[in-house]
């Protein structure tokens, strides 16, 4: 017999699992829908699809045995998209608790809600922009949700549109990461399997249903009275929500089927319960600026502002905004996925256990670890600051090379060699984190699109760096960095790092603004009529600043304390 049966235990909840012998196991998890890490997506070049597995399973390759150590082998710890099934089996995923950022700052709106009701007799009639939608009876509330997909988590926010009251929020892992960690990984997955378009819409609309009925249940409300709901991410997370295929984004010329802005059935996407109810997909800018970044700068009020100001969502795509007074500019940065955790020697998400955070005190390099846990790893903001650092104590140069024990002066106890004899700074040494050269050349290739990016938006508005009044950090990423270590590296062409505001996750907040406001709703109409979009792929003056930052500045000197 071919087929084989065994356990997913994922700790909340055992499920019973059914193969053909000989599949691997990231496909068994894929199949049933459980999160796990799989930044590359299954391609069996990140190492980190870290499973603990017991039972009749294939030995590990050579190729699996180098992303693992002998104490890994004991604890029963392999590689999900590596390891096959040919047993009874008992698969248990890394626990993925991940922290995510729901509140920003918002504007000042009039409130009105995307959907009215009005009690007619024995039945009550729903409005949107002054037009009858449907009726219903028995209606007690009228509830809305506001959603930001994001590639890594999605952040969830119940609403009472009566009220125009926040009631609840939720933050969860977006279970499409075991297609990949970035957006380029999954349109490559529905390229390769056209299905995986209905499977990786069916994870993202299950779980954002799943969140509205947490939500309800703790609030002691109908799920069924969500009517109405507004979605953002970026350009790709919104076409697989919609269900609409996204592979024409991901080659040239880079053409996106839609840019949204208008309403779907959310019933019929399997968004919400309710049959009546609709859901609005924020306008996106271009195939690589989404309704993520409309809704962040309609929340930050920056679709009208008259100032200078740079717009920063750093991310796997570094989307960058620029508002003035002649109107608005976007790019998009690849930064790959270094930010993440994935392409870095030790690197996580951002959960209990890694270190997100080191600092340089009296003579002491120190970190602190996302929840205060034991170090296991370490996620982007640490890799941040370990560079910024690394800068500050002498152990790295302006063009990213590593010194030399010899040459750490009071550091070299931070200093080691790896196999091949090239030196590494050693985060904790007794747990074996560090940082290496190839991580060094991930940050370096990241930081260097950002920063050039806006570099090029400056330059296609006429403007200078200096000119900028501030430079807004977005997204729950962006909230956990620090602005001494986002200036020393380079990431910005700013180095006054008092300009730097932090405002958590505007796009989630945009999405509510939307769902509960008038002129915000205005705003996502036009945001795009008076924005100018520059392809990065296509400009030489970009192409000549990625390579000029690629080197570190020694101009940029702030210290990196701990607090």
């Amino acid at each position: 017999m071919n087929q084989i049966t065994g356990i997913i235990d994922t700790g909340d909840k055992k499920i019973f699992a059914e193969t053909e012998k000989g599949t691997t196991a990231s496909a068994v998890l894929q199949k049933y829908h459980t999160s796990f890490y799989a930044p590359c997506g299954g391609n069996g070049t990140c190492g980190k699809c870290r499973i603990r597995i017991r039972g009749e399973i294939s030995e590990p390759s050579e190729r699996e045995l180098a992303f693992l150590s002998e104490e890994d082998r004991k604890n029963g710890i392999r590689l999900a998209c590596m390891c096959r099934l040919l047993g009874h089996f008992e698969i248990m995923p890394t626990d993925m608790k991940m922290q995510v950022q729901l509140h920003s700052k918002t504007v000042s709106y009039t409130h009105a809600p995307m959907l009215t009701m009005e009690k007619h007799e024995n039945e009550t009639v729903f409005f949107s922009d002054g037009k009858e939608r449907f009726r219903e009876k028995d209606v007690k509330n009228n509830l809305g949700i506001a959603v930001d997909i994001g590639t890594t988590t999605v952040a969830a926010y119940l609403c009472d549109m009566e009220k125009g009251e926040i009631l609840a929020t939720r933050g969860i892992k977006n279970p499409q990461s075991i297609y990949g960690a970035d957006v380029i990984s999954r349109m490559d997955k529905i390229m390769k399997d056209e299905s995986l378009l209905s499977v990786q819409q069916k994870l993202i609309c299950n779980v954002i249903r799943e969140s509205a009925q947490r939500m309800c249940e703790e609030k002691g409300l109908c799920e069924n009275e969500i009517r109405a709901a507004v979605i953002c991410g970026n350009t790709v997370m919104q076409h697989i929500a919609a269900g609409i295929n996204p592979v024409s984004i991901g080659v040239a010329p880079f053409h996106a089927p839609t840019l949204f802005g208008e309403e779907y059935s959310a019933h019929a996407l399997g968004l919400l319960s309710n049959p009546n109810a609709i859901a609005y997909f924020a306008p996106c800018f271009a195939s690589y600026v989404g309704g993520d970044i409309a809704c962040g700068m309609i929340a930050t009020g920056l679709d009208g502002c008259k100032e200078k100001v740079l717009f920063v969502d750093i991310g796997t795509n570094g989307e960058i905004g620029l508002s003035t007074e002649n109107g608005l500019y976007f790019c998009s940065a690849a930064a790959g996925p270094a930010f993440e955790g994935a392409h870095i020697a030790c690197g996580m998400p951002g959960i209990p256990g890694a270190v997100g955070k080191v600092f340089l005190r009296e003579g002491k390099i120190g970190y602190e670890t996302v929840g205060a846990e034991p170090a296991i790893g370490i996620c982007g903001s640490g890799v941040i600051d370990a560079v910024a650092v690394m800068l500050q104590a002498g152990l790295l140069d302006e063009t990213g090379l590593i010194a030399e024990k010899d040459e750490a002066g009071d550091f070299e106890d931070y200093m080691d060699e790896d196999e091949d004899e090239n030196p590494v700074f050693m985060i904790d040494k007794e747990k074996n984190i560090y940082i290496c050269a190839k991580d060094i050349r991930e940050i370096q290739l990241a930081k260097a699109a950002v920063c050039a990016g806006a570099q090029t938006l400056l330059h296609t508005a006429g403007i200078e760096a200096e000119e900028l009044s501030r430079v807004i950090i977005a997204g729950g990423f962006g909230s956990h960095l620090r602005a001494e270590s986002l200036c020393r590296i380079g990431m910005l062409p700013i180095t006054d790092s008092k300009k730097l505001e932090f405002v958590g996750n505007a796009a989630g907040m945009g999405a509510v603004c939307v769902l509960l406001g008038k002129e915000p709703r205005e705003a996502a109409k036009t945001v795009c009529g008076k924005s100018e979009y520059t392809e990065l792929s296509g400009s030489q003056y970009f192409m000549e600043k990625y390579i000029d930052e690629m080197m570190f500045s020694e101009e940029n000197g702030e210290e990196i304390e701990n607090g």
